[in-house]
C-alpha cells in the first residue's frame, strides 16, 4: 500500500480513515486486529470499535477494544492524545480508570510517520455514560436517586481520583490514599460523558451499582508548583472541586449544564472545618440567611455537606482525598435502608431491590 496517496489539501473523510485503519490491520501478519465499526467522535478525534484476537498454542481469545485516533489532517488534538496515552500507561492498573491496551508489533506504528497520527487502544466498557444514565432515570420519572446509590457513584469518583494521585502497581492493589506526596495530576475535564459504567464486581463497593470508570485524559496536566509556596490549588484540590460539581449535578439529575449555585456560608463544623465556610452550595442546601427552602429534602444531608466542602471557594477549606475516602467509605460499609427511615418513604426507596431495579432499567436494559 502506498501510504501517502491519500494526502491532499482537503480534510480526509472518516471513510478514508477507516480504509487506512483496515489496511494497516490487514498488514499484520498475525491478523490480530479487526475493525468492527465507527464508534463515536471523541474529544481528540475518531473513535472506533475493534476486535482483538490473540492466539496461542493452547487457546484463541477475543476481546473488544476502543481505538481512539487523532489525525492532524482532520484537526484532531494529536499532542493531547499522545499525552493521554502516556498518562494512561502510568494508570493502567487502576480499576476505576479506563485501561490502555498495548501490543507488541502494533500494526498502526507506520501511521505516525506517514500521517502524523496519534492513537490509543483502550478497554471497551460495556455500558453507557453517567449522563445517559441520568437522562434515562429522568425518563423513568425519578426526581432524585436513592441515597445509597448516590454514595456508590460518589465513592467510584473518589477512587478514580485517588488512583490518579497514587497510581497502583498491579491489578490486585486497592486504590487508597497513601501517606506520601500525591502526583498532582489534574483531570480538568470531568463531566457525565467522561464517566462510564462497567459491570458489577464482588464486594460491598460495587454490589449495589456497577463500577464507574473515568476516561478522557486529553486535558490532564500535572501541578508542578512547590507545595510549600503554593498560591493555587493542587491537582488534587482541583479534582475535588470537580467531584463536587459533578455530584451536585447528579443529585439534581442535571444533564444540560454543570451545577452552579449561589454562594452561602455553610456550617461544616461536623467535618472539622469552620462554621462559616463560603461555598456555592445554595443549589443543594437550605439557605437560612436568604430564607430559601431545602431543595433536596430526600437527599442525605451528610452527602450534601461533604459536597459543599468540595465546592468551597477557598481551596484550603476543601477536604483531602483521604477524608473523602474515609467519609464515603463509612457510608458504603455501614449504611442500610433503615438509616433513611426518617425520610418520607426512605426505607422502601433505599432497598437493594429498588436500587438494582433502577440500575437494571437505566443501565443494563437500555
Amino acid at each position: 500500500m502506498n501510504r501517502r496517496t491519500l494526502r491532499s489539501s482537503r480534510k480526509p473523510s472518516l471513510q478514508s480513515q477507516a480504509y487506512l485503519i483496515r489496511s494497516f490491520f490487514e498488514s499484520d501478519l498475525k491478523q490480530r486486529f479487526y475493525l468492527e465499526k465507527f464508534h463515536a467522535k471523541g474529544g481528540q478525534g475518531g473513535v472506533y470499535k475493534v476486535k482483538y484476537v490473540s492466539s496461542s498454542v493452547k487457546a484463541s481469545n477475543q476481546r473488544l477494544l476502543v481505538l481512539k485516533i487523532a489525525d492532524p489532517q482532520r484537526g484532531s488534538d494529536v499532542e493531547g492524545l499522545r499525552r493521554e496515552a502516556i498518562i494512561l500507561k502510568g494508570l493502567r492498573y487502576c480499576r476505576h480508570i479506563v485501561t490502555i491496551f498495548t501490543s507488541p508489533n502494533d500494526p498502526l506504528k507506520p501511521a505516525r510517520e506517514s500521517y502524523g497520527w496519534a492513537w490509543a487502544f483502550l478497554e471497551h466498557i460495556e455500558n453507557d455514560t453517567l449522563t445517559t444514565f441520568m437522562v434515562r432515570a429522568k425518563e423513568k420519572g425519578l426526581k432524585v436517586l436513592p441515597n445509597r446509590l448516590l454514595w456508590s457513584i460518589f465513592f467510584c469518583m473518589i477512587r478514580a481520583y485517588i488512583a490518579m494521585a497514587w497510581p497502583v502497581k498491579n491489578y490486585k492493589d486497592l486504590e487508597t490514599a497513601k501517606a506520601i506526596d500525591p502526583s498532582g495530576l489534574a483531570h480538568n475535564d470531568i463531566h457525565g460523558d467522561n464517566l462510564l459504567f462497567g459491570s458489577y464486581m464482588r464486594g460491598r463497593e460495587h454490589g449495589l451499582s456497577p463500577i464507574l470508570k473515568l476516561l478522557d485524559f486529553g486535558l490532564a496536566d500535572l501541578s508542578e508548583e512547590d507545595s510549600h509556596a503554593r498560591q493555587h490549588p493542587t491537582g488534587e484540590q482541583s479534582n475535588i472541586l470537580d467531584i463536587g460539581i459533578m455530584m451536585a449535578s447528579v443529585i439534581g439529575l442535571q444533564t444540560d449544564r454543570k451545577y452552579s449555585g449561589e454562594e452561602m456560608e455553610v456550617d461544616l463544623s461536623e467535618l472539622g472545618r469552620a462554621d462559616d465556610v463560603l461555598s456555592p452550595a445554595a443549589g443543594i442546601l437550605e439557605d437560612f440567611d436568604n430564607g430559601t427552602p431545602d431543595p433536596y429534602p430526600l437527599v442525605d444531608k451528610d452527602l450534601r455537606l461533604v459536597l459543599a466542602a468540595c465546592l468551597a471557594v477557598d481551596y484550603r477549606d476543601r477536604p483531602t482525598l483521604e477524608e473523602l475516602e474515609r467519609w464515603a467509605g463509612a457510608k458504603i460499609l455501614n449504611t442500610d435502608p433503615n438509616q433513611y427511615a426518617h425520610i418520607n418513604r426512605g426505607r422502601e426507596q433505599e432497598t437493594d431491590e429498588r436500587i438494582h431495579a433502577i440500575v437494571q432499567a437505566c443501565i443494563f436494559d437500555a
